[in-house]
């Protein structure tokens, strides 16, 4: 007669490191240059179209930098009765929302709040099912009572 391993009744951590996306960068910088465009096509004087249109471009090109030089964060999710954390520091609560194909996820650790977003070329859709599993498994775990009332 066959016989079944058993499997596993808890869950592997999740790690996952953040990185930003090149994604984002290319819609801002998609974005400046449509601003830059807008501007030259609308009717402003050309000495004033101009400067404008250089602005867009130039606010684009620094969101750009801005966004690329954010560093890279460590994000762990361990089993139920541990704490979340990002970059060492304890995460109290954690909550994801996906956006088709983005995925946010808010963070509270005491009176820090904060959001990573993740960007499909910067959390695949494997470790993106992880995710929303890792993180539903560890909201119920931690907000669950362990003995009945």
């Amino acid at each position: 007669m066959r016989r079944r391993q058993n499997s596993w009744n808890t869950s592997a951590p999740f790690r996952c490191e953040w990185a930003p996306s090149r994604w984002l960068s290319g819609a801002i910088i998609l974005l400046g240059m449509l601003g830059a465009i807008a501007a030259l096509n609308c009717d402003l004087e050309p000495p004033h179209a101009g400067p404008l249109a250089l602005a867009a471009l130039l606010w684009a090109a620094g969101l750009v930098w801005r966004e690329q030089r954010r560093p890279t964060k460590i994000l762990l999710i361990p089993q139920a009765p541990s704490p979340a954390r990002l970059d060492g520091l304890v995460l109290d609560t954690l909550q994801l929302q996906e956006r088709g194909p983005l995925a946010v996820l808010r963070w509270q650790a005491g009176k820090q709040r904060g959001a990573l977003l993740f960007w499909p070329d910067t959390l695949p859709r494997a470790c993106r099912r992880e995710l929303r599993l890792a993180v539903r498994d560890h909201t119920i775990s931690r907000n669950a009572e362990t003995v009945a009332p």
